[in-house]
């Protein structure tokens, strides 16, 4: 995804985790998120440093992000047109 399909997320829409690292995971094993993992955004902002920065709904928690989130996600709407389309050979 891109940063500015980050920004036009909608609350609540559905996002997947696409690829998981030492940066999605904030250099810990603590938030062991999943590849295929979905959460629904909340809202986006400027942090402390006036970086942009996404909230996320996961598992009835709040999780907090970078911008830098959008090299991870991706919409599942889209992932599911995406298979769809490889499914039929298009």
């Amino acid at each position: 995804m891109t940063l500015e399909e980050l920004k036009s997320l909608q609350n609540g829409e559905v996002v997947v985790i696409t690829k998981v690292d030492e940066k999605i995971n904030n250099g810990t094993t603590t938030q062991d998120y999943y590849v295929g993992e979905e959460m629904n955004f909340l809202s986006w902002g400027l942090d402390d440093w006036w970086d942009l920065c996404v909230d996320f709904k996961r598992q009835g928690k709040i999780s907090h992000f970078t911008s830098e989130v959008c090299y991870y996600i991706e919409r599942k709407m889209k992932l599911n047109r995406d298979n769809k389309l490889k499914e039929l050979g298009i």
